[in-house]
Formats: structure tokens, sequence, C-alpha cells
């Protein structure tokens, strides 16, 4: 085994545990932000965290991938949880870009932006050590006891957007009205001809998903693509630069974790064009803005190319494949499959 994945029960957000053997023989845990349901935190993450406690090991990397409350909420129970001893994270990865004074004194209400300045303001009390500038090109390649990590968003000049931004309205929302799940997935094809056929998409602009931390992750010839909720412009102009300096056609990875719970505006077909894989991570307990989109697999399954490999779409939340109301010609026309949580917290990968 190069190393596992675990992809925890987090709400209507993302938590990931990344384990693997370290070049100094002793095994490595990476954090991946905190999902947003504190009923969640105590089932899931705090039973892990204790876990990896109890066996003497450490956080040894905790990447808070963005501020929306979703990504980070669980982080900050995580930090004022009296059961966990805090001196285990060694390391911080977080793009927060407010004095810590703002939580206080501001009459901002949003609640990511509040729940941002609370974990600052704990990273700072309990003095856990933290790298605030992780973001092309300050920051592009990272080398961590043999794993390696490449980064793919965000961009400086959206993180310097993001600083100076004043108001709380978004250039665009990526939220749906609703769901799309009583159609088949052919039916979704045929009645969209300007996504499928004229490829006008509609993608996100949201200046909160453009500065989400987004990597590929690589050991022992194993791969994982994780998105954080990344913009995908961001992720094909940057995949496009990695296939240039690996002079190849297309990135061949093991698995992706779709950006932003799996919503259609957050995935490209040329995005999807650059990639070789046939395993999709999908987290989310389906209990906001109407994701995942079943729009965003019926994308991925149209592009595909006809094989032997059948696509594996993997689930946290068993109800969330329910409720999307698959039809028995979505599986035998397309060749997919739903995975549902193998595990009591989630989903575990081994690779």
């Amino acid at each position: 085994m190069s190393f596992s994945v675990k992809m925890l029960k987090a709400g209507n957000g993302d938590s990931f545990i990344f384990r693997f053997l370290g070049n100094d023989d002793k095994f490595k845990n990476i954090l991946i932000d905190g999902g947003n349901k504190k009923s969640e935190y105590n089932k899931h993450l705090k039973h892990e965290i204790l876990d990896i406690q109890n066996k003497g090991e450490n956080i040894d990397l905790l990447i808070i991938t963005h501020t929306d409350q979703d990504h980070i909420k669980g982080i900050y129970y995580l930090l004022s949880d009296i059961k966990i001893d805090k001196s285990i994270i060694s390391e911080i990865w977080f793009n927060s870009f407010y004095p810590i004074k703002e939580v206080f004194d501001s009459k901002n209400n949003d609640v990511s932006f509040l729940e941002s300045c609370k974990v600052q303001n704990l990273i700072d009390e309990l003095k856990i050590p933290r790298s605030s500038s992780i973001y092309i090109p300050n920051f592009n390649f990272y080398n961590f006891y043999g794993l390696e990590l490449t980064l793919l968003s965000p961009f400086k000049e959206d993180i310097e957007k993001l600083k100076i931004k004043n108001d709380k309205t978004y250039p665009f929302d990526i939220s749906s009205n609703s769901n799309d799940y009583k159609f088949s997935i052919k039916e979704l094809i045929d009645k969209n001809p300007k996504i499928f056929i004229d490829k006008e998409e509609d993608l996100d602009s949201k200046i909160e998903n453009r500065v989400s931390i987004a990597f590929l992750m690589e050991l022992n010839s194993k791969s994982v693509l994780f998105l954080g909720d990344a913009n995908p412009e961001i992720l094909t102009d940057s995949i496009k630069r990695l296939l240039k300096d690996r002079k190849a056609d297309k990135l061949k990875v093991d698995y992706i974790k779709l950006s932003h719970h799996c919503s259609h505006r957050s995935l490209s077909f040329e995005f999807l064009d650059l990639l070789d894989c046939n395993n999709f991570i999908i987290s989310t307990n389906g209990g906001k803005a109407n994701l995942p989109n079943k729009l965003t697999m019926a994308k991925i399954l149209s592009s595909r190319k006809k094989t032997l490999n059948i696509d594996s779409f993997i689930f946290n939340y068993e109800e969330v494949i329910d409720s999307m109301n698959f039809f028995d010609g979505d599986f035998s026309n397309f060749s997919f499959e739903c995975l549902k949580p193998n595990y009591e917290h989630g989903y575990l990968i081994n690779l």
C-alpha cells in the first residue's frame, strides 16, 4: 500500500485524511478540511483524530483549502476541542486574509468570514506553525516526506482580489434552483444541447472558489487529484502547464476528488479532456445547493471513449446515491457504478 485516503462523513462539506509511510519510515497524516456539521465532527473526524493521537502519530500537515464554512467550520471544532491535543498538529496551510481583530469588530455577517477569523485566532493562540502563502507562482511543488504535492490553485492575483473585496455580493452563484434527479443520464444529455454540443457550460467564477487550494498528490506511481472547490478555468490552465512540463498529452491519475461537491459549473469539458481517470470522489451529504449534480456525472460519462474500464463514482453518504434516482438504463448505457460508504466514517481507499 502506497497510501490510504479516507473521505469522512462531514455534512455537506469536505474532510479527508491521507496516511502514508514517509521516507523517514514513520507514518504521516495529512488532514484536508473539516466539514461543517458539529454532529458529524463528533461522530467521525474527532474519532479519527483521537485514533491518530492514541497511536502516537501526528497530523503532520493540516490543509484548509479556503474559507467557505463547509470546509472550515469543522476545523474550528477541532482546534477548540479540549479532548484533542493540538500539539500533534505540526503545520497548517491556510490562506486566510483578515486581521485577527476583525472577527470582533466587523459588521460583516457572512458565516464563512466569521468562521475564518475564528480559526485564524485559534491558530495564533495555539502557536501552530502556519504557511499563509500557498499560491502560484510563490509556491508550486512540495516534497513532503517523499509524497509529491503539485499545486494547481490558487493564483496570487485571485488572493489579492479577495483581500480587497468589500461586499458580500457574488459575481456568480454556483448553486442550482432545483436538483436534476428526475432525469436519466441520457435525458440530461439530450435536453442540454448548449452544454453537450455547443459546449456553453455556464462555469463557476466565484472569487471564494478561485482561491481554493487544489493539488496533485503522487507517491510510488499512485496519484490523487484533489480539487477542493477550485475553479475549472484555473485547473485547466495548471494541468496544461503540468502536461507541457512532463511532455504528455493527458494526466493519468488514479482518483479525482471532484470540485465543489460535484457541481457541473465546477467541471469543464476542456479540463476533462486533459485527464485519464476512471474514479471520481463525491463528498457531500446532499444537504445544500442541490448538490451533487447528476449533470456533472453526465458530462464525465459523455466525454468517455468506450473502453473496458467502468467509471466509478465514490460517495461518503449512501442516501445521496438513493436520492439521485439512477435509472437501470443509466448504468447499462454508460458503464459506471456508484460506490457506497465502505466503513463507519465514510469511504476508505487503499492505493
